[in-house]
């Protein structure tokens, strides 16, 4: 079975020969490691990508200040201007560009990704190089898109509030943005497997906004991106952070495949329990506590414990562990053999 067959039919409970496996690491922990950690990966192989498209981060050492520290300020295509304070870690918006609703009505939006054609032949030309591999395409930010053009605390308050302008905002970004996006990856010439879409849902204990304005405001936007891929033959995923039990049956109804959440947030059992063999799991073995803190015989057991829950003959697992700064490479190989050992899910 090629590596996209076994992708594949786990995401769609299509019995692969065993569980898939796939790299996932933040760029500090490249920077921190380097070679070391690549090296890790070339020992334990996954499905998703080889080894060698990864590539070592150059530094940004004019960032540095003379006191050691990491300052860096960056304005983005949508007018973001970002402050990152360490070095491979994602920054926070501190000045959006539509901090008083007023400035919505002139707000243009970018291109949307893949606007044109030397994007596309660029796309297409770096999946030719890797044949075997389930082909993915990025879905976009569409909660936090808003969040970082509005500021996080503005938008939480808009929707608390269910102010008109959070719909207008919504459309805009799906319709100006996102939609024409997926319709250009669409365009590219090649097949697409599986769209990937990231939205941090949830906080350590709950969802950010109620559940119900989720489901007025997000769902039924969400049901048209992920209905749209579905028409055109691709599986759907979404990595979202924080406690999301709550909306698990809601992604479910609206063509949800594979589900990337934070399982150091909420009971794993329940999370079982609620996708009752309809939504595959990708894996995110514990990266707060143990997989940067614990000892490799720790890490062997939070695998097994996932293993046990969540492994079966018949899919609906892949297995995943983000690599953070700090981590430790003996646990980085504690956690891949791990996923070696616990590959072979028969008999479940």
């Amino acid at each position: 079975m090629t590596c996209r067959d076994r992708v594949l039919k786990a995401m769609s409970f299509g019995s692969p020969d065993t569980i898939p496996l796939t790299h996932s690491w933040l760029s500090a922990a490249l920077i921190e490691h380097g070679q070391k950690l690549l090296d890790l990966f070339e020992k334990y192989p996954n499905d998703f990508f080889p080894t060698r498209v990864i590539k070592i981060p150059e530094r940004e050492k004019e960032y540095y200040r003379p006191d050691g520290s990491f300052y860096k300020e960056w304005t983005d295509e949508w007018k973001c201007k970002w402050i990152y304070y360490k070095e491979g870690l994602v920054g926070e918006v501190k000045e959006p560009p539509l901090s008083d609703w007023s400035m919505l009505k002139n707000y243009t939006m970018p291109n949307p990704q893949l606007s044109t054609v030397e994007e596309r032949e660029k796309f297409r030309t770096s999946w030719d190089e890797m044949p075997g591999y389930s082909i993915w395409g990025g879905g976009s930010n569409f909660f936090e898109r808003m969040q970082w053009l509005r500021g996080v605390e503005n938008y939480l308050c808009d929707i608390a509030e269910d102010r008109p302008e959070v719909y207008e905002l919504a459309d805009r970004v799906l319709y100006e943005h996102i939609m024409p996006g997926l319709e250009n990856l669409f365009k590219t010439g090649i097949k697409i497997d599986v769209v990937g879409f990231g939205d941090d849902w949830g906080s350590q204990n709950a969802l950010l906004i109620n559940p119900r304005a989720w489901r007025k405001i997000f769902k039924p936007r969400y049901r048209e991106m992920f209905q749209f891929c579905r028409k055109q033959g691709a599986l759907v995923n979404l990595h979202s952070d924080g406690m999301t039990l709550e909306i698990v049956p809601d992604l479910i109804e609206i063509g949800l495949d594979c589900f990337n959440p934070q399982f150091s947030c909420m009971d794993l059992n329940e999370l079982k329990r609620r996708c009752d063999n309809r939504l595959c799991i990708l894996a995110d073995i514990d990266r707060q506590h143990v997989i940067p803190f614990g000892k490799p015989a720790e890490i062997e057991v939070s695998v097994r414990n996932v293993y046990d829950i969540f492994g079966s003959s018949g899919g609906g697992l892949i297995w995943r562990g983000e690599i953070g700064a700090g981590v430790p490479l003996e646990n980085v190989e504690a956690l891949l053999k791990a996923f070696y050992n616990y590959r072979e899910p028969w008999g479940k």
